[in-house]
């Protein structure tokens, strides 16, 4: 397992831990006798070898990788919630220290029977300020283990924004209700403390050590928190340490697309690099290779790069990336290199959920679809605004679950119409029958749509359709909420040209031959036209469709006007 699974699964166990702590502090609701009840039961647990070997073995694996984590980024530039994690993550041993040494440690060297009446008196009879502590470091290891396991389920497809809302729930009233309970077993133990006869017996049960015992035992718990701080101040000389030697090192200069050239020391990753110099860079997962919200195309490079290792291999196949594509958390530069960030710097977690394999750009052969409602503004100005908008919905409804089903995607509305794309993750042959079988099926939910609402229109809702096949350049782009999928370049105009023919040439559906070709149907001859469009020099040859269903089911394969795709590949090659 490699260290970050290892970081991952230690603080699970170490997470599971502090959550069955955490109940035990609950049971203080109903009584302290209930919550002796539970201790014994955990501790039948954790005080087993296995257990032990499971609780200390993840305490000092978590301990460790975590420690090394911090050492070994370049960049301690990170988001507020990381550095959040990160002062609870090294405030906890100091919190906590005196509760474990004072408990386990103790029983274990000393003999004191631990229970949880002797936490109570230390806490509200005793010693205030380390009872309290003790509470404080509960809560912040409950925190840091909560803000580790968002961290590792936020990108997951079940993490919902109703999951989401009910793990903050749970995740505020665990520890209140934890403590409300330890409070309540608090006010519940100080009159006893004042009962001699009960006194005499808890001394008895805990087997209470004498002085030099206790000063003993107060002196390891003080040298143990003098080498808590030792490794701290060595960590941070480590890390000066590190720096200085970096700056010795050979130079390595990345070259941002859209951003700035930056000259840096080679060793850190290209994230942290960017990080270092102040160069916007998404990555939702703060550097860990879960997201791949940070990944780059690598347009120049001048030494052969190291290939992907298994997790970040992993990523990469998930979201269909290309040769070129690397993550920039584990991509680490050793020379000139220019490359292109992907995605934009303020990149959410949603956005990253959203993104596919064209989200940043490539180019591809697909059908581009136009379709248009006919006279409907005459239409809407005899209408209330609300009647206006019920139409519109119901067609862009109708409209949208025909193109949908035969694998299109919507990628706008246009007021009484839309721009649809086909092809887009299956191949230009397929794409373009679907456009095809699309169009039949739109004018079938048509003539649906024209009988249902039969009463309430004037006359029937009548429709053109455009289709074209062609390179285009597919992409996520806009800006805000407005960004989304759309294709750019000539077969977009065409296609929305050959939509707006269907007026001229008086029927539903004008079609490319390129198209009819691409998709295996074989129109009549008598339906060939050839027609100017703006902005290309050559006529385009289509096909004036009134019944898109005809055209469906004349098959090509029988066809002598039939194509191969190989063939009409060449024709709409760019």
């Amino acid at each position: 397992m490699e260290q970050r699974g290892v970081r991952l699964w230690s603080g699970m166990v170490l997470f599971v831990y502090v959550t069955s702590h955490l109940f035990n502090h609950m049971l203080g609701l109903w009584s302290i006798a209930a919550m002796e009840g539970w201790l014994s039961i955990v501790q039948q647990i954790w005080r087993s070898w296995p257990g032990s070997v499971a609780i200390y073995g993840s305490l000092i694996a978590h301990t460790g990788t975590s420690l090394w984590t911090v050492y070994a980024r370049r960049s301690m530039r990170m988001k507020p919630s990381e550095w959040l994690q990160l002062a609870l993550g090294l405030a906890i041993p100091f919190l906590l220290l005196t509760h474990v040494m004072g408990t386990r440690y103790a029983h274990e060297f000393y003999g004191i029977r631990d229970s949880y009446s002797y936490v109570l008196m230390s806490t509200f009879v005793f010693d205030y300020v380390a009872g309290w502590m003790d509470a404080a470091g509960l809560v912040a290891a409950w925190l840091h283990g909560c803000i580790g396991l968002y961290f590792w389920v936020r990108l997951k497809p079940w993490f919902t924004r109703k999951v989401a809302d009910v793990g903050l729930v749970l995740a505020t009233l665990w520890p209140l209700l934890a403590l409300g309970g330890f409070l309540s077993a608090g006010r519940a133990i100080i009159p006893l403390s004042q009962d001699g006869e009960y006194m005499g017996e808890y001394y008895e049960r805990l087997r209470w050590p004498d002085d030099e015992m206790l000063a003993s035992l107060f002196g390891d718990i003080s040298n143990t928190r003098w080498v808590l701080g030792a490794v701290i101040i060595s960590l941070v000389i480590a890390r000066i340490a590190r720096t200085i030697a970096d700056r010795r090192r050979e130079r390595v200069r990345i070259g941002y697309v859209d951003g700035p050239d930056v000259v840096e020391t080679r060793g850190p990753n290209l994230l942290e690099i960017s990080r270092m110099a102040g160069v916007p860079h998404a990555s939702v997962c703060g550097g860990r290779g879960r997201c791949s919200t940070c990944r780059v195309r690598v347009v120049e490079n001048d030494m052969p790069l190291p290939p992907p290792d298994e997790n970040e291999a992993r990523v990469l196949s998930r979201i269909r990336a290309e040769s070129d594509v690397r993550l920039a958390c584990q991509l680490r530069p050793q020379g000139k290199m220019r490359v292109l960030r992907l995605l934009p710097s303020d990149t959410s977690i949603r956005a990253a959920a959203r993104q596919e394999s064209w989200s940043s750009g490539r180019e591809q052969t697909v059908t581009v679809m136009f379709a248009d409602l006919r006279n409907f503004t005459a239409t809407a100005e005899k209408r209330l605004p609300f009647d206006v908008v019920y139409l519109i919905n119901q067609f862009s409804r109708a409209m949208g679950e025909a193109v949908e089903a035969e694998g299109g995607r919507i990628d706008k509305f246009l007021g009484d119409g839309f721009m649809a794309i086909f092809g887009i993750e299956t191949t230009a042959a397929k794409g373009a029958r679907g456009s095809v079988d699309a169009a039949a099926a739109m004018m079938a939910a048509l003539k649906d749509l024209n009988d249902r609402l039969a009463s309430d229109l004037d006359q029937p809702l009548r429709m053109g359709i455009g289709l074209h096949t062609g390179s285009v350049i597919l992409g996520d782009m806009g800006y805000g909420s407005s960004r989304g999928l759309t294709a750019i370049g000539d077969v977009v105009n065409t296609a929305s040209r050959l939509e707006a023919a269907t007026k001229t040439e008086g029927c539903v559906l004008c079609v490319s031959a390129v198209t009819t070709k691409l998709a295996g149907v074989a129109p009549s001859p008598a339906t060939r036209r050839e027609i100017q469009v703006r902005g290309r020099d050559e006529p385009v040859i289509i096909h004036a469709i009134d019944d898109p269903a005809v055209l469906v089911a004349n098959s090509a394969e029988s066809s002598p006007n039939f194509t191969q795709s190989a063939e009409v590949q060449e024709e709409i090659a760019p």
